[in-house]
């Protein structure tokens, strides 16, 4: 308990110290104090020379928006002076203009100068590790907003279909019979790509800050660290569900880096103020009580005129679905099992591979007659719609094999469902060569569901 609310204040911590970084460095990037008013004895002429040279001393500055204007400012009032006190020793106004530009000499070079003054090695060093450390607030920050604005888009497009399903208009469905697998990962690749866009623009903007540097300047560094950091954790580093439109946006998000560290980057950064927290809270509240809403009323009314189907588990003498196990392979003869030559047995989760483990424990007198045994995953009809349910017809070959590994009187396979692409409902059959020759199932197996968890590179990589 102590550990946890030590991480959960150090976390804390990071995060508020992060965003006041950000805001300080946001102020750096100012719009600066306004250049002074020339006096109105300089003439059109006069004010155009300062103003021509000041701007050609500026571009050669690239420093960070308040710099410019802070030494823009400075300098001119500092013209100004130097033109009255040159006009005090007798010089007309168009000559004491020329005379005090020509002693700042070229504005270029000027430029170059006030630019080295500013921009020191230190400064540099504190801008990257600045820019860093803004990252990874920026990171946190704004995965936790993608979570948030992922689901408030969520919820209101099942809240806008379940409406339109009440008057009869049904939306496309993205995620047929994927146990959900396509919104999970597309939610969890839009919450990702929020985070680094907001990492990437954080760390331009604070590291130009502490750096005194143009944000322009240092975004082509941090477009091509965001690429490539960020681009190897999208398609290597972050595990999850995955799905191909996931893993198509997956692949973009080295362009989302790039193009968070120069689109529009001078501006400043939008940061969310105490009202909008609660009016989001808010409207995810009223959003999702409105879906459950309207879903609860959409189901009753489906339930009511749906008709009564078998289901797996209805087993009576009025209803004998056929869950197309010989699909598999015939059932054995009784009389080639011996009586009591299975007990027990199960499929659960492997704690050593973090697969799916099943298993069958024999009886005394074994299978002696029997040889190849394996357990067969088999494609299987969601068990939670109306209807037979069991195996899937439509397949005519298992999608993934495993031979029976015999421990003492018990036989056992690991299988990494979450490693295949397309196994999401499956029944696993054992199956085996009989005293004929010939291939049958010992039993009616038994069946589950499971989801891929991996990485975009691994979902790229799994076998079907």
């Amino acid at each position: 308990m102590i550990g946890l609310i030590a991480f959960i204040g150090g976390f804390g911590a990071f995060l508020i110290a992060a965003v006041a970084l950000v805001r300080r460095s946001e102020r750096r990037l100012g719009t600066g104090l306004p250049t002074a008013s020339p006096p109105a004895r300089l003439g059109t002429e006069g004010q155009a020379e300062i103003s021509a040279y000041l701007d050609r001393m500026t571009t050669e500055l690239r420093l960070p928006a308040a710099d410019v204007a802070e030494v823009r400012a400075e300098l001119a009032d500092h013209l100004y002076d130097s033109i009255a006190s040159l006009e005090a020793e007798g010089f007309d106004p168009e000559s004491a203009v020329r005379e005090a530009l020509g002693r700042l000499g070229p504005p270029a070079e000027l430029g170059r100068l006030l630019r080295a003054a500013h921009q020191s090695t230190r400064r540099l060093l504190a801008g990257a590790g600045g820019g860093v450390f803004a990252a990874g607030g920026g990171f946190v920050l704004g995965y936790l907003g993608g979570v948030v604005l992922a689901l408030l888009g969520f919820l209101a497009l099942l809240a806008v279909g379940s409406v339109l399903a009440l008057v009869g208009v049904r939306l496309l469905d993205i995620a047929p019979q994927d146990g959900g697998n396509t919104i999970n990962s597309l939610l969890y690749v839009a919450a990702f790509a929020m985070a680094v866009a907001t990492a990437t623009r954080y760390a331009v903007r604070t590291s130009a800050g502490l750096s005194r540097r143009a944000p322009r300047t240092v975004a082509v560094f941090w477009a091509v660290a965001g690429a490539i950091v960020f681009g190897w954790l999208a398609l290597f580093g972050m595990r999850g569900p995955q799905s191909w439109p996931s893993v198509a946006l997956e692949l973009c998000i080295p362009l989302v880096a790039v193009a968070s560290a120069f689109f529009r980057i001078d501006r400043p950064m939008p940061h969310v103020g105490r009202w909008a927290v609660i009016v989001t809270a808010l409207t995810v509240v009223v959003i999702s009580l409105g879906f459950f809403a309207v879903t609860g009323s959409s189901t009753s009314v489906s339930e009511e005129s749906a008709p009564v189907l078998c289901s797996v588990s209805d087993q009576s003498s009025s209803c004998q679905p056929d869950f197309g196990f010989d699909t598999v392979a015939p059932m054995a003869p009784a009389a080639w099992l011996p009586e009591g030559t299975f007990s027990g047995g199960g499929w659960g989760s492997d704690p050593a591979s973090g697969g799916t483990r099943v298993n069958d424990t024999m009886g005394s007198q074994g299978l002696p007659s029997w040889t190849d045994l394996q357990y067969e995953a088999w494609h299987a009809l969601p068990v939670d719609e109306l209807g037979p349910g069991g195996v899937d017809t439509h397949y005519s070959t298992p999608f993934a094999v495993q031979p029976a590994a015999l421990n003492g009187n018990s036989l056992s396979a690991v299988f990494h469902f979450e490693r295949l692409r397309d196994a999401v409902h499956w029944w696993i059959f054992l199956t085996g060569v009989g005293p004929d020759g010939h291939r049958y199932r010992m039993g009616d197996g038994r069946g589950g569901q499971s989801n891929f968890n991996g990485s975009a590179w691994d979902w790229l990589t799994a076998p079907q």
